[in-house]
């Protein structure tokens, strides 16, 4: 039984629409919408057809997105993740993957990110355990420390394990390219300290030091990865590089929700680099961290 990306059936006829209307627009016809097509760059987009990233037994989305639909991407991004969750969870039977932002249905601006507008990114929380090795699941992005620790959650962890199965099955996937993976810095080098230290293979951990990146210019990741896949090959009017002209037009950081904190955010280039359990109570943090820089 097919348990891969899907179209939600009351999307589809919206979706066929936008597919028309664009294609007698700008005479470009996408294809199959359940496919999708990527047009424009990821800062200056939109989406065409698509797949709607779905709930599992493995996956949720963040609770403080509330009803927001920004769950759709190219087939691709959202298998990748689907993908990326059940890889986990096979090897950690309680391990849930929590899931932020991918693009709104048609792509296009959304709210606090200057990016996420061509179906190719997608923001996911990092899995966290208590200090048992007990999996706890966020109601909203959590930031943490070089040594794994969260300044706003006593007694949550970085997950290394989770969060490097997750990471290695994205670069390891053979259907998709992962363009780049933004995280904190200090985070992707405990990763890749543990990937090695876990006998991960060199192929495997070179990949993800390749793609794994800080974001330049803007706050650390460090509550979450930015997952951004690159073009489909042969995938007329798809970008690779956000439009530099756009990358200072909005902010990036989760809805106005008391008490949540702003995230991490995007930048267009990363910084180089040489080579269910039950759900607990999480607090929110007493400071939100803002700034007026802006990001992706």
């Amino acid at each position: 039984m097919w348990s891969g990306p899907v179209i939600v059936p009351s999307r589809i006829a919206a979706s066929l629409f936008f597919v028309a209307t664009l294609a007698t627009s700008t005479g470009a016809w996408p294809g199959p919408p359940g496919y999708g097509r990527s047009v424009g760059s990821p800062t200056e987009g939109h989406l065409v057809g698509g797949a709607h990233l779905q709930e599992s037994t493995c996956l949720r989305y963040c609770p403080v997105y509330g009803n927001s639909d920004v769950r759709w991407g190219l087939e691709g991004l959202v298998g990748l993740i689907d993908r990326g969750s059940r890889s986990v969870r096979k090897q950690y039977p309680d391990a849930v993957l929590t899931v932020g932002h991918l693009s709104r249905a048609g792509g296009g601006e959304i709210d606090h990110h200057r990016s996420h507008e061509s179906g190719r990114d997608a923001d996911v929380l990092f899995y966290i355990k208590g200090i048992t090795g007990k999996p706890l699941l966020a109601e909203q992005f959590v930031a943490f420390r070089a040594d794994g620790t969260a300044p706003t959650w006593p007694g949550a962890l970085f997950d290394d394990a989770r969060n490097w199965a997750f990471i290695a099955s994205l670069v390891s996937d053979p259907k998709v390219k992962v363009a780049h993976v933004f995280v904190a810095s200090p985070l992707r080098a405990r990763l890749l300290a543990f990937a090695e230290k876990s006998g991960a293979p060199t192929t495997v951990r070179m990949r993800a030091a390749e793609v794994m990146a800080q974001p330049h210019g803007s706050l650390p990741h460090d509550d979450h990865f930015h997952v951004r896949i690159a073009c489909p090959s042969g995938m007329a009017g798809c970008i690779e590089y956000p439009t530099i002209a756009r990358v200072h037009s909005r902010g990036h950081g989760a809805p106005a929700v008391a008490g949540a904190r702003s995230r991490g955010r995007d930048s267009t280039r990363p910084v180089p680099t040489r080579s269910p359990a039950s759900k607990p109570f999480a607090p929110k943090p007493t400071k939100p961290r803002t700034s007026s820089a802006p990001s992706s």
